[in-house]
């Protein structure tokens, strides 16, 4: 009896942890399926249209394809204060799982607390395929923010038409600043309606920025609590520079003389009226829209070293997404290997990871390679919490100094001496 009582109970247990196995099995198996078949929705925050940029559709198409499991949802935030906007749709709750943010204003976003950072989310994989520019551009006190949409390094446009037109010989990609000086001169000439130039770039803070870089200077202080123009050397060398370029070599056009010929910034390029102008990728496809003859080179060199600055858009997590972790999938796919191989093979911009295989995109001209290798030498565009306010007064400075009004020494105290009551605010 005690056998057979024994023996029941064996068979009992077995069928007990045979049932729950299976059940267990199902439970997996219709988890796995549900979240196959229902997917998770998550919403990504841009200033662009999807339906008009097909690299973004076709990004979109790749990640779901591979991420079965989840759905992205992209809505355009339309205005012309796509910041401002965002801040006050998380400040009343209406939280996405990704969104698009620029560079500018990273470091805003992270000192309100309105982004996480992703130093957690990322592997060291991830954080070292970034070329150096994008770390730097990403980073807020001493964590990653963000990660990178592309990357837009300056580089020096030359329109070969007016350089052949004047019998003026092409520099070579290791040209000096001297050296681009004494083409300007070449290149400039004329009056009136016959007038042409040999240099013009328009007054954005981030093309000024541009010539800065080039002379290793910066805006900033370290605490980023005043500007450093009147103190840093390489500064202002390069600010003398400028005027030089204005005042003492006249090789440049007043912003009026450039805009008669239309509103764009290249319009006096394409109306070979300028012969060099500083641009980024995007730049191509606006010259070649207007069938201009042109070639690119790298920055000239200053001391052997030719410099270039970078903007760098970015894809940041609000603080608050529903789940990080899914919300990090979708950044690591927008700004990791395979998202930015998108982005640079339809020509939307240069990517952020050194993962991506630009092979193909040197190999279509002569000048591409310019553009890859200026991501490796890019400083970041320099930005502050307080740098919208800054900027506006840097542009309106930067007028006088270039009409002449202003000596450079005058410009770097009028900008520092307003700079610092800018920037210590907090």
């Amino acid at each position: 009896m005690k056998k057979l009582l024994k023996k029941s109970i064996v068979v009992l247990l077995s069928l007990v942890m045979t049932i729950g196995l299976v059940s267990c099995g199902s439970s997996d198996k219709g988890k796995d399926s549900a979240s196959a078949d229902n997917p998770k929705t998550l919403k990504v925050y841009t200033w662009w249209d999807i339906t008009k940029f097909e690299h973004l559709q076709k990004m979109k198409e790749d990640f779901e394809s591979k991420n079965p499991d989840i759905k992205l949802e992209f809505i355009t935030v339309s205005g012309d204060s796509y910041a401002d906007t965002m801040i006050t749709k998380l400040a009343g709750g209406e939280t996405p799982d990704v969104m698009m943010l620029a560079m500018d204003q990273v470091p805003r976003y992270a000192k309100k607390d309105m982004i996480m950072p992703l130093d957690d989310l990322a592997n060291q994989e991830y954080k070292d395929s970034l070329y150096q520019v994008v770390k730097d551009a990403l980073t807020v006190d001493g964590k990653m923010y963000a990660a990178g949409r592309d990357v837009t390094p300056k580089v020096m446009y030359i329109n070969t038409k007016m350089f052949k037109d004047a019998g003026v010989e092409i520099p070579s990609d290791t040209w000096t600043m001297d050296e681009f000086v004494e083409k300007a001169k070449q290149l400039t000439k004329g009056s009136g309606a016959d007038a042409q130039w040999g240099y013009f770039w328009k007054n954005f803070t981030d093309q000024t920025y541009a010539h800065i870089a080039a002379f290793g200077g910066k805006l900033y202080s370290e605490d980023g609590k005043s500007s450093v123009l009147s103190t840093d050397e390489n500064t202002k060398k390069a600010v003398q520079f400028m005027y030089d370029l204005t005042n003492t070599y006249k090789v440049c056009p007043t912003n009026a003389q450039a805009t008669q010929f239309g509103d764009n910034e290249y319009s006096a390029f394409m109306a070979n009226k300028v012969a060099m102008q500083i641009g980024s990728l995007s730049t191509v496809s606006t010259l070649d829209t207007n069938k201009t003859e042109y070639t690119v080179l790298p920055i000239p060199s200053v001391n052997g070293v030719s410099k270039s600055s970078s903007f760098v858009n970015t894809w940041v997590i609000p603080k608050g997404a529903e789940n990080p972790e899914l919300s990090w999938r979708v950044v690591e796919f927008l700004s990791g290997k395979d998202g930015q191989q998108i982005a640079l093979d339809m020509k939307f911009g240069l990517p952020a990871s050194n993962k991506v295989d630009t092979t193909n995109f040197v190999s279509e001209n002569d000048y591409n390679k310019y553009f890859v290798d200026a991501l490796e030498t890019a400083v970041p565009y320099q930005v502050n919490i307080n740098g919208s306010e800054f900027q506006n007064m840097f542009v309106k400075e930067c007028e006088s100094l270039w009409a002449g009004a202003i000596t450079p020494d005058e410009f770097e105290q009028r900008v520092d001496e307003q700079g610092k009551e800018i920037l210590s605010k907090e």
